[in-house]
């Protein structure tokens, strides 16, 4: 070995390489975070038939739950997989160590909040009685879908992304 080759690198080398890093991280979680604009158009218009049958086919709303379920788990598996993400239109898969802990709880958080909100209105259904009230629903949550579902990944990941920026390692671990 070199004299040179056993040396500390210096602040400037250090900082330039850990802005390289940063960079290709910040690479990395933009080509994961676009998906193929026609899964968003799908996934929508699916949202709107699912809500719709139930007012104009009720006898047709097991199968509808069996159907939704069905394409939600097909879309999760071929997301793991490279094929299936690419088809999917997602160039990279992130490492879920790249994704800080309070990015994930957040994450969480949300969810399991929404998932609180839909038992509870299922809970507490009143029996007033709204015409096409889920045709109505369906075509607000199929259309901002459609329209915002890119919008809302991106969001998403620039809060992935900027948890490093906030002074946090560039891992993404705390």
């Amino acid at each position: 070995m070199t004299e040179k080759a056993t040396e500390k690198p210096s602040a400037e080398e250090a900082a330039r390489a850990l802005r390289g890093i940063e960079q290709r991280r910040d690479q990395a979680v933009g080509a994961a975070q676009h998906g193929a604009r026609w899964v968003d158009v799908v996934f929508g218009v699916v949202f709107f038939a699912y809500l719709a049958i139930a007012d104009f086919f009720p006898a047709a709303v097991p199968w509808s739950n069996l159907v939704l379920a069905v394409l939600v788990v097909g879309y999760v598996v071929a997301k793991r997989t490279r094929r299936g993400g690419a088809l999917l239109g997602h160039g990279a898969r992130l490492d879920r160590r790249a994704i800080p802990p309070r990015t994930a709880l957040i994450g969480l958080a949300v969810l399991a909040v929404g998932c609180a909100l839909s038992i509870a209105v299922a809970m507490l259904q009143l029996n007033v009685p709204v015409p096409y009230l889920r045709t109505g629903m369906g075509a607000v949550l199929g259309l901002a879908l459609i329209f915002f579902g890119r919008r809302l990944n991106d969001a998403f990941a620039a809060l992935a992304r900027g948890g490093s920026r906030r002074g946090g390692p560039v891992d993404g671990r705390f």
